[in-house]
Formats: C-alpha cells, structure tokens, sequence
C-alpha cells in the first residue's frame, strides 16, 4: 500500500488527512478492536486481506483473515466498513475485531504501521468527529466523561450531555442573548428618541433572569466535579486508631499498612471507592492519614500536618476512635484540630473488643465530641461495616442527587467559561452605555460559544483533545 500524503501538520498538532489506527478497547479481553480511519483506511484493509475488501458490505460484520505484510496469517477475524461520511469520525473507518491478545493486536498495528498508517494521537478519532461535524465538543467531551464514570450518576449526567441536554440549555440562553443584543443594536441606532423597549433600564430587565439562569449553572460545578470525581473522605484519628484496618474494610483489599506500632502511616494514601447504598452510590476519593499525636520525629510531624490539612480541606471528615481507650486524648486531638462537627461522622473502632455490658458508657462518653452521628463498628468481624457505607451515601446525596432533567457542569474548562460569560454580563447589568451593554453581550456570547457547539479554534482543539486516551 503506498503511504497517503501527509499534509502539514495543522495548528491543532494532528495530521488531520493522514490514516490512523489504535487499539479501541481495553487489553485483556475475549475480543480486542483495532479501529482504522482516514482515505486510506479501505486500502487498508485490502492490504490486510491480500485482496480488495470491496465486496465487504458497509456495516456488516465479514470474515476476514488477516495477513502480515510477509504474507504469513495474523488472525482469523471480523472486519466491519463503514463509509464517509455515515461514520463515526465522518471519514472512512475500519473496525477489525480480534481474538483478545495484546501480542496479536500489536502485530497487526505494526503490519498496518509498516504499510504507512500511523498511530492515533490521544483523542484523535473524536477530534476529527468534531472537525468533521459528527460530533459537538461537548458531545465528545461528554463521551470522555462516561468512559472515566465510576458510579450510576455519573453515567446519567454524561449519557443526558450526549443526548443534548446541556447543549439545549445553554442554546437557549445563547438565542436569548442573542435577540437582547439585537434589541441592544436597535437601542444605539434611536438613542435619541424615547422608545421604552429599547431603552437601558429594560434591557437590563431582560438580563436578569439569564443571569440567575447561569449563575445557578455556574453554581452547579461543585456538585457535579463530585458525581464525577468523587467526594473527599479524610480518615482521621489517634495512632491505633484502627483507621488503616477499617480504610481495608472499605476497600476489600489490603492496601494501608497495619501495624501495633504507632505512626506506622507517615504519609496520606488515597485510593477512589465506590459505594452503594440503598438508593444511590457515589464515589469517594478516600485519604488515609497519619495517627494524630505529639510527632516524635519531623517526618511523623509532617505527616501529621498534612493529615490536618487533609480534614480541612475534605468534604466527610471520618473520625475514627478506638473504643478500646480512654477518651480524652482523642477528644483534645479532635478539638485542636478544629474540623466542623456537622462534616463529621463518628466511627467506633474495635467494638468486638468491648464487653456488651460496657458499650452503653463507651457510646455515652462520646458525646464529649459534639459529633451527631456515631456507627460501632469492627474491622476484624465486619460488624458496623454496611452501615457505615448507608451513613456515608446518605450523607453524599446532598451532592449527588439531581433535580430531573437538571444541568450540571462536570468540567473545569466549562465552568471558567460560564464564569467568564458571567462577568461580562455582570459588568453589561452596571454599564451607563447602551452601546457598551451590547459589547459586553456580545462578549458573553463568544465565551459561550464552545459550550453550544461552535468549533472553537485547531489549536484549542487540539489541547482538548490531548488529553483523551488513545483509540478514542
């Protein structure tokens, strides 16, 4: 196959003419899927075949038993066309489905390579749907976001961000501005005359209630960073407190070491875990933190420091304590370190320890903590262990539950560019100028123009794009 001719590499850092190839799933599985695209992607194939795949009807799985470039058998396979532009890219597109061997899939992406395809870029297959009209960026984007979802909401919100719902809001908020500014227009041509529809004060009354509809999007990032990032839970409490042992419990496996002997945590370990409880789950971002103490050493003591700032900083503080020991040690700790108790859920540790007839003292005397809500628990046994995940799911559904068909911005980039519209629009609603008031609009519109579908520059693209994994 002769190599396709390469264009200059575009501002957006891809080749967009070239063909490309990656791996399209996951190694390790029954089935691995090596997906082609660009005007040579049939020819391609052909010369995989050994022959023309001509005859290989578009968008039906065909045998196809492939060959190195040596003529020797690579895979007795499926292959699938799909022809430009009814593909996902827009352009020509191969799928070739293998038997799941990760050495089988790199050879046949060296045969490919050898014939002049070259390896995709990260996110380079979404790139050219956007390119190529397939796709919105926030479509795309959304893509990226249920491939990285970890619980049930998660999903939802990425699957409502395909279908649209996003784009819809943010569509019609646009066309209001849009209009406004026209009104805006026609106001600086009759600034002279008294018309009262195009006046400043009521177009400053039609703001508003755009304003208040941004300001709640805007707004709605915090949330949403959390349904699909997760929600901070700092681990904290007294060396031996029994805060590795239950952090395994939670987790399944053995992944903080646990030891007798204090500060054995001298560092936070994080770990991602999703829970779910009877109506919901939710992910947390989970940081096991050094034993809170007189340091002994400086490496213990800045162990300690970041588990301090770790509570500050966290969403759910769980304080754990050793029901085993006397009380007031942790609770000057727990006052010292000046979490709010409403943040807070109290974890009883190794309650299996504990004579029946001594846990009514034991739960008494943890009302020197001023925390609510207490949850006996142990690590060895498992006792306390599902209520404590339906303690922390209900405790993250302020976070995660959603008015239906309610918005949420799940993306960094998204929410600046919100926020940006926000200010312009901030500063429209002060202005003395009509004319002024209908730049700021204007200006409002431009940072929202990518949100809604318009293309925004290659190079910008392609930063958005980089951070996608290959083979999407």
């Amino acid at each position: 196959m002769s190599r396709p001719y390469l264009r200059e590499r575009d501002r957006s850092g891809y080749f967009s003419e070239d063909t490309i190839a990656a791996i399209a799933t996951a190694l390790g599985g029954p089935i691995t899927i090596v997906r082609i695209s660009g005007p040579g992607a049939f020819e391609a194939l052909a010369g995989l075949l050994g022959r023309s795949a001509d005859r290989f009807e578009p968008r039906r799985l065909h045998r196809a038993r492939l060959l190195s470039t040596d003529g020797s058998p690579l895979d007795d396979a499926l292959a699938v066309r799909f022809i430009a532009p009814d593909s996902f890219t827009g352009e020509d597109i191969v799928e070739l489905h293998l038997h799941g061997s990760s050495f089988l899939a790199n050879e046949v992406l060296e045969s490919l390579f050898r014939a002049g395809v070259r390896q995709a870029l990260p996110g380079e297959f979404s790139f050219r749907a956007v390119r190529n009209g397939k796709l919105t960026l926030p479509q795309a984007q959304a893509a990226a976001d249920l491939i990285a979802s970890s619980n049930q909401s998660a999903v939802q919100l990425a699957l409502e961000k395909m279908s649209g719902t996003q784009n819809r809001l943010l569509a019609g908020i646009s066309s209001d501005l849009r209009r406004l500014a026209a009104l805006a227009e026609v106001g600086i041509d009759f600034s002279d005359q008294d018309v009262e529809e195009v006046s400043l004060p009521a177009l400053k009354g039609r703001l508003s209630p755009l304003l208040q509809s941004l300001l709640h999007l805007h707004a709605s990032y915090d949330r949403g960073i959390r349904i699909q990032d997760g929600v901070s839970v700092a681990f904290i409490g007294l060396p031996n407190a029994g805060k590795s042992s239950f952090f395994n419990s939670l987790l399944g496996e053995d992944r903080a070491l646990v030891s007798e002997v204090a500060g054995t945590t001298r560092d936070v370990l994080r770990e991602r875990l999703t829970l779910k409880g009877k109506s919901l789950t939710v992910t947390l971002r989970l940081e096991d933190t050094a034993g809170l103490r007189v340091a002994s050493d400086r490496i213990e003591e800045m162990g300690i420091d970041r588990a301090r700032r770790s509570a500050r900083e966290a969403d759910l503080v769980l304080f754990l304590l050793d029901a085993t020991q006397e009380m007031g040690p942790a609770s000057e700790q727990w006052h010292h370190l000046g979490t709010p108790c409403h943040k807070a859920l109290g974890i009883l540790t190794k309650c299996d320890l504990i004579p029946e007839d001594r846990m009514p003292a034991v739960l008494a005397a943890k009302e020197r903590f001023g925390i609510s809500h207490w949850i006996p628990t142990s690590a060895r046994t498992g006792a306390g262990i599902p209520e404590t995940i339906q303690a922390i799911t209900e405790f993250c559904s302020r976070w995660i539950r959603r008015d239906r068909d309610e918005v949420v911005l799940t993306r960094l980039d998204h929410a600046q560019a919100v926020g940006a519209a926000l200010g312009h629009l901030e500063r429209a609603r002060s202005t003395p100028e009509v004319a002024f008031f209908a730049a700021d609009l204007k200006q409002a519109l431009h940072a929202l123009a990518p949100l809604i579908g318009e293309t925004p520059s290659d190079d910008i693209l392609g930063q958005i794009f980089s951070d996608f994994c290959i083979g999407k």
